[in-house]
């Protein structure tokens, strides 16, 4: 008799932990948290923009835009967006206007200063001027306390010489390619 009844009690107990283990597994639940942080760091963002009265910009709304002029020349037509505000014996130029949009986040200055320099000399015949600042690669302040969050428009010239090649002129037919650096510093 004391075995059966262990026996018995063996299966009672095992159908206990069935029916617990059952209802157990049914209402097992797991929980999890994850902490992120965020820290918020002040600073500027420049973007270059399309103007309306100047060329369509290659990657505009970035900080690496580009400006294609086409075939320029002292007489003729020139690309869309692109004009010719001086022709003279010795050069002309040629212009386009394009915006620069400077971003702020978490500072507390309410202006910036603008500069730009030549990223290499010049090629030989021509000069590059930003609203009539002539650059050079030497760091040049193009606009000094301008204001964040608008498109501020300026004027890309291009000014040519039209000395012969070889006696200072530019090379003819052959695409030139200048780069242009902007600096865009919190007041």
């Amino acid at each position: 008799m004391l075995k059966t009844y262990i026996s018995i009690m063996r299966g009672a107990a095992l159908a206990a932990m069935l029916l617990c283990g059952g209802s157990a597994l049914a209402q097992t639940t797991a929980t999890g948290v994850i902490n992120g942080v965020l820290i918020n760091k002040n600073g500027i963002s420049l973007q270059f923009d399309t103007d309306p009265a100047g060329v369509t910009l290659g990657a505009a709304g970035t900080n690496a835009a580009t400006a294609n002029f086409g075939a320029v020349s002292a007489f003729g037509p020139l690309a869309a967006g692109v004009t010719r505000p001086s022709v003279t014996a010795a050069n002309f130029t040629v212009r386009t206007i394009f915006d620069v949009q400077v971003i702020q986040g978490g500072l507390t200055s309410t202006t910036y200063t603008l500069t730009a320099n030549l990223a290499a000399a010049a090629p030989t015949g021509l000069s590059y001027k930003v609203d009539a600042v002539t650059l050079t690669t030497a760091s040049q302040t193009i606009q000094t306390n301008a204001g964040y969050n608008t498109d501020i428009a300026h004027n890309l010239d291009l000014v040519v010489s039209t000395a012969a090649p070889g006696a200072g002129g530019p090379a003819v037919g052959a695409p030139i390619t200048t780069t242009i650096n902007f600096t865009a510093t919190a007041n």
